[in-house]
């Protein structure tokens, strides 16, 4: 049974029904591990349970010993419980089809996991594919990406409430821009600041104080920056970025990302098309939204020929990157400096 909304297999694993197989996957290996837990406490309700939970991880165990933990007897209890995180793509396809077999089947008294928690679907579809039709078959399936926004940040107040703070939707909205929406990281740099805070509400500046800001969340300063005119905080960024060693491809892809925002915005205002809307229309997820309703507001600034020159900018500055011996840095500085240009903002 493939579930397509978390909430249904959040009642699910609340309810009594339990299915003898499940696969677990998606984006969010956050939520991915968190539904682990609950399958594996309510798959093992007896005692001994430490004797009747086997865990096989990676892609180097024995079928042999992966068939013979699934078919085994509970020891003293009603049930037992087999977990496998794998990943299909390191798995040939004999050893996925041998796999695909072993679990296909259990007894009645045991509880099959498998769960992917590479945090991207596998590259080869047609070996996700095979694993989603005997899981879905023999149990239930649930892919779990992108919460939406409301939800995301219900979840990061409440994980702040649990830890004796408060935290208001604004600042819980600007954790996530400096994490993007990896509940995982979330999770992990909410606690820190929780930590640091102690008790009471949570402010940005504390935020910014304890938080490991990604990659992605530098680059959107950098183009907040040059969307506001602002050349020294560009270059400031340019500076950190460069000494965190990370590549400069992938500084201007993301930099090119937020330009294209910024196109898609202009369009979506153009044509008097809400946020929401164009957020669904363009395949936006849930929760990012306000990247899109943040470059509707941005693209007012600017025309059409103003947006063009830039992502022509961007276009050149790449090929530049892969056709010539030019340095890197030099490079990027330059298409930051056209980009200023363009934009004629520059205080």
């Amino acid at each position: 049974m493939k579930y397509t909304l978390e909430t249904d297999f959040s009642k699910h694993v609340k309810s009594d029904e339990l299915h003898r197989v499940y696969l677990l996957y998606g984006s969010q290996t956050y939520l991915v591990s968190m539904y682990e837990k609950m399958l594996i406490k309510k798959a093992l309700s007896g005692e001994f349970n430490e004797f009747n939970l086997h865990r096989f991880e990676g892609a180097d165990f024995s079928m042999q010993d992966l068939y013979d933990a699934v078919e085994q007897l509970p020891f003293m209890a009603q049930a037992r419980c087999v977990t496998v995180d794998i990943d299909p793509d390191k798995l040939d396809s004999g050893a996925l089809k041998e796999f695909c077999s072993v679990i296909s089947d259990p007894p009645a008294t045991t509880t099959v996991i498998v769960t992917i928690k590479t945090g991207q679907p596998p590259l080869k579809k047609e070996k996700l594919s095979a694993l989603v039709k005997t899981c879905d078959k023999a149990g239930g399936v649930i892919e779990l990406g992108a919460r939406r926004s409301a939800d995301l940040l219900r979840f990061l107040r409440s994980r702040a409430s649990k830890n004796g703070c408060e935290l208001s939707s604004d600042e819980a909205s600007y954790l996530v821009e400096r994490c993007a929406d990896d509940m995982q990281l979330l999770s992990q740099e909410l606690d820190k600041v929780c930590a640091y805070k102690g008790t009471g509400t949570i402010t940005k500046e504390e935020i910014d104080a304890v938080v490991s800001v990604v990659m992605q969340a530098r680059v959107f300063d950098l183009s907040k920056a040059i969307f506001r005119g602002n050349f020294q905080k560009a270059m400031e960024l340019v500076d950190q970025l460069l000494y965190m060693r990370e590549p400069v491809p992938r500084i201007l892809a993301v930099l090119s990302g937020s330009f294209v925002d910024l196109y898609r915005g202009f369009c979506a205002r153009q044509a008097g098309v809400s946020p929401a809307q164009a957020a669904v229309d363009l395949g936006y997820a849930k929760n990012r939204e306000f990247v899109l309703k943040n470059a509707m507001t941005d693209s007012a600034e600017y025309s059409a020929i103003q947006i063009g020159q830039m992502l022509e900018t961007l276009i050149q500055a790449d090929a530049r990157l892969k056709s010539t011996g030019a340095s890197d840095r030099v490079i990027l500085e330059q298409v930051i400096t056209q980009l200023f240009l363009i934009t004629g903002k520059v205080r």
